[in-house]
């Protein structure tokens, strides 16, 4: 039941089908705080434009304080989203009495680092550079955007990435083309290896990587392994510090705002287990709900019909 409760859409991907313009229709509110600053003062306009210089940047890390007695801690995390992302609402009609629907738009978080897999990568990034890798190796779908995401943050920081697609049978012994995210890979010098479904579900994504970085040991590389979606416990940061980041939002610009609900879409899990730590250690105390793939789509077929 969504009755006299706020709910705040985690937006990773494109919105459902037949809702995209309401969506993007709300250019003004805002919740970020840069964008509240820039607005209100010019006096801290050095600030905000100072933020630009820190992309691509390496810092030391320091975990939100209800956090910090989680181990292993993060010790450094790279900036390579645009964040943060702003939230606004959601003017969906026909809800229920005293609902409202306010999306966080991680869609906006970078054009070739879009979406959830940014913030993970910001911590796995970092810790491939600190344990000296010079390559690095990810596996997941033909048109994985982690996969992407991936490809491009290596291609920033110097490294070269090797990819491992899953695809159809048929299709394993053929060039891959340049369609959808395999341009971007391939743009950026990604080393794709194609694998058929078959033999990914009988050999398993970390047989394979392990495979991977065992031959790439031998040739004197020095490979750091991502695993499918960039969730383990060092990508479950970046949605740890995700939730910080809209609490921050809320109390810059809340209104009065508070969220009972946070509804994501999950594949590899990364990202709803740092929501769900998040808002449980923090101070949202929001639930945390997950859709899977078929139900999102089944979901933007409904509203768009």
């Amino acid at each position: 039941m969504l009755c006299s409760a706020k709910l705040t859409l985690l937006r990773s991907s494109l919105p459902p089908l037949g809702h995209s313009i309401s969506a993007l229709r709300q250019p003004k509110i805002y919740c970020s705080q840069s964008q509240a600053t820039e607005t209100e003062t010019n006096d801290d306009a050095p600030k905000a434009m100072a933020l630009s210089f820190d992309f691509l940047g390496k810092k030391p890390y320091s975990p939100p304080s209800w956090a910090s007695h989680l181990r292993p801690i993060p010790s450094h995390v790279f900036s390579l989203g645009h964040l943060p992302t702003p939230i606004h609402k959601w003017n969906l009609p026909n809800l229920p009495q005293n609902t409202e629907v306010w999306l966080k738009r991680d869609d906006l978080s970078g054009m070739q680092l879009s979406g959830n897999k940014v913030r993970k990568l910001e911590f796995l990034m970092a810790e491939a550079v600190a344990q000296g890798a010079d390559c690095i190796i990810t596996i997941g779908g033909i048109q994985s955007n982690h996969c992407r995401a991936t490809a491009v943050a290596a291609k920033y920081l110097n490294l070269d990435c090797y990819l491992i697609l899953r695809t159809s049978k048929a299709l394993v012994d053929q060039d891959p083309g340049l369609t959808g995210n395999l341009l971007v890979e391939r743009f950026v010098g990604a080393h794709i290896q194609l694998i058929s479904k078959e033999e990914y579900a009988r050999i398993g994504s970390v047989a394979l990587t392990n495979v991977l970085k065992e031959k790439l040991l031998k040739e004197g590389r020095r490979p750091y392994v991502i695993p499918v979606g960039g969730s383990n416990s060092l990508g479950t940061w970046g949605y740890i510090e995700a939730m910080r980041e809209i609490e921050q939002q809320l109390q810059i610009r809340s209104n009065g705002v508070k969220f009972d609900d946070i509804v994501v879409a999950c594949g590899s899990g990364g990202t709803i287990a740092g929501l769900s730590l998040g808002s449980w250690l923090g101070e949202l105390k929001a639930k945390a709900w997950l859709m899977d793939f078929k139900q999102v789509l089944t979901h933007g077929i409904l509203l768009a019909s």
